[in-house]
């Protein structure tokens, strides 16, 4: 969800519409993570992990 709302965000911001795409990329492969992962996977890691590479690309890291 918050993924979701970061990718709005970057839209209502007047970001271009690939940066809102790659974030909801980025939304599938945490989904895709944590499920390989199984139900052991410390979630709260992989949220974190997410959400400091979208702030770094937003921070224009690429």
């Amino acid at each position: 969800m918050k993924l979701a709302a970061t990718a709005r965000l970057s839209l209502a911001l007047g970001q271009p519409r690939s940066v809102a795409f790659g974030l909801m990329r980025l939304r599938a492969m945490q989904r895709r993570i944590l499920a390989e992962a199984g139900h052991e996977a410390g979630k709260g890691n992989v949220l974190t992990a997410t959400g400091l590479l979208v702030l770094w690309l937003l921070a224009g890291g690429i």
